[in-house]
Protein backbone atom coordinates (compact mmCIF):
# COMPACT_ATOMS: atom_id res chain seq x y z
CA UNK A 1 0.00 0.00 0.00
CA UNK A 2 2.93 2.72 0.49
CA UNK A 3 4.24 2.57 -2.95
CA UNK A 4 0.36 3.49 -3.77
CA UNK A 5 0.37 6.14 -1.85
CA UNK A 6 3.97 7.09 -2.75
CA UNK A 7 1.97 6.64 -6.51
CA UNK A 8 -0.77 8.92 -5.97
CA UNK A 9 1.68 11.73 -4.10
CA UNK A 10 4.23 12.18 -7.23
CA UNK A 11 0.88 11.75 -9.78
CA UNK A 12 -0.86 14.98 -7.08
CA UNK A 13 2.16 16.82 -7.21
CA UNK A 14 2.73 16.59 -11.13
CA UNK A 15 -0.59 18.34 -11.62
CA UNK A 16 0.19 20.78 -8.46
CA UNK A 17 3.05 21.69 -10.52
CA UNK A 18 1.31 22.47 -13.66
CA UNK A 19 -1.11 24.49 -11.88
CA UNK A 20 1.09 26.18 -10.24
CA UNK A 21 2.80 27.20 -13.37
CA UNK A 22 -0.32 28.42 -15.35
CA UNK A 23 -1.58 30.56 -12.40
CA UNK A 24 1.84 32.05 -12.42
CA UNK A 25 1.12 32.80 -16.31
CA UNK A 26 3.59 30.29 -17.38
CA UNK A 27 6.84 29.01 -17.27
CA UNK A 28 8.32 31.44 -19.14
CA UNK A 29 6.84 34.81 -17.90
CA UNK A 30 7.50 33.57 -14.54
CA UNK A 31 11.55 32.85 -15.90
CA UNK A 32 11.02 29.32 -14.90
CA UNK A 33 11.80 28.20 -18.28
CA UNK A 34 12.50 25.02 -18.92
CA UNK A 35 12.49 23.66 -15.83
CA UNK A 36 8.73 23.26 -14.64
CA UNK A 37 8.39 20.84 -17.44
CA UNK A 38 10.87 18.58 -16.47
CA UNK A 39 9.72 18.46 -13.17
CA UNK A 40 6.30 17.44 -14.18
CA UNK A 41 7.54 14.64 -16.56
CA UNK A 42 9.99 13.07 -13.99
CA UNK A 43 7.35 13.43 -11.59
CA UNK A 44 4.65 11.82 -14.14
CA UNK A 45 7.07 8.68 -14.82
CA UNK A 46 7.79 8.32 -11.61
CA UNK A 47 3.98 8.37 -10.21
CA UNK A 48 3.71 5.68 -13.26
CA UNK A 49 6.81 3.43 -12.38
CA UNK A 50 6.67 3.29 -8.32
CA UNK A 51 3.66 1.10 -8.04
CA UNK A 52 5.11 -2.36 -10.37
CA UNK A 53 2.50 -4.97 -8.50
CA UNK A 54 -0.06 -2.44 -7.22
CA UNK A 55 -1.64 -0.46 -10.16
CA UNK A 56 -4.35 2.53 -8.73
CA UNK A 57 -7.22 4.17 -10.59
CA UNK A 58 -6.15 7.47 -8.37
CA UNK A 59 -3.20 7.40 -9.97
CA UNK A 60 -4.11 6.97 -13.42
CA UNK A 61 -6.94 10.03 -12.62
CA UNK A 62 -4.58 12.47 -11.37
CA UNK A 63 -2.02 11.95 -14.26
CA UNK A 64 -4.84 12.17 -16.85
CA UNK A 65 -5.89 15.32 -15.16
CA UNK A 66 -2.10 16.56 -15.87
CA UNK A 67 -2.54 15.75 -19.25
CA UNK A 68 -5.68 16.97 -19.83
CA UNK A 69 -5.13 20.33 -18.02
CA UNK A 70 -1.57 20.43 -19.98
CA UNK A 71 -2.72 20.10 -23.43
CA UNK A 72 -5.95 22.28 -23.07
CA UNK A 73 -4.05 25.02 -21.80
CA UNK A 74 -1.42 24.51 -24.64
CA UNK A 75 -4.19 24.46 -27.00
CA UNK A 76 -5.66 27.53 -25.42
CA UNK A 77 -2.60 29.64 -25.24
CA UNK A 78 -1.24 28.99 -28.86
CA UNK A 79 -5.42 29.71 -30.32
CA UNK A 80 -5.54 25.84 -31.24
CA UNK A 81 -2.19 25.79 -33.06
CA UNK A 82 -2.66 29.10 -34.81
CA UNK A 83 0.16 30.97 -32.91
CA UNK A 84 2.73 28.70 -32.14
CA UNK A 85 5.74 29.98 -30.45
CA UNK A 86 8.84 27.90 -29.55
CA UNK A 87 9.74 27.88 -26.48
CA UNK A 88 5.99 28.45 -25.55
CA UNK A 89 3.01 27.14 -25.12
CA UNK A 90 3.51 24.37 -26.71
CA UNK A 91 5.03 22.27 -24.15
CA UNK A 92 1.71 21.86 -22.48
CA UNK A 93 0.70 19.89 -25.18
CA UNK A 94 4.33 18.35 -25.80
CA UNK A 95 4.04 16.86 -22.40
CA UNK A 96 0.28 16.65 -21.94
CA UNK A 97 -0.26 14.14 -24.57
CA UNK A 98 2.36 11.55 -23.12
CA UNK A 99 1.17 12.04 -20.04
CA UNK A 100 -2.24 11.22 -20.88
CA UNK A 101 -0.86 8.51 -22.23
CA UNK A 102 0.85 7.40 -19.27
CA UNK A 103 -2.70 7.36 -17.34
CA UNK A 104 -4.58 5.17 -20.33
CA UNK A 105 -1.52 2.44 -19.29
CA UNK A 106 -2.08 2.84 -15.85
CA UNK A 107 -5.87 2.56 -16.11
CA UNK A 108 -5.11 -0.39 -18.54
CA UNK A 109 -2.87 -2.27 -16.01
CA UNK A 110 -4.80 -1.57 -13.19
CA UNK A 111 -7.95 -3.01 -14.92
CA UNK A 112 -6.50 -6.23 -16.05
CA UNK A 113 -5.08 -6.25 -12.36
CA UNK A 114 -8.39 -6.63 -11.01
CA UNK A 115 -9.87 -8.98 -13.53
CA UNK A 116 -7.18 -11.67 -12.69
Amino acid sequence: MGTTMLAAGLAAAALLVFVVVIAMGGALQAGLAPWPGVAVAVLAVAAFAVPRERRSLVVAGLLAASGILGVVYGLIRTEFLTAISFPGPIFGIILGVPILGLAVAEAIATTRDRKN
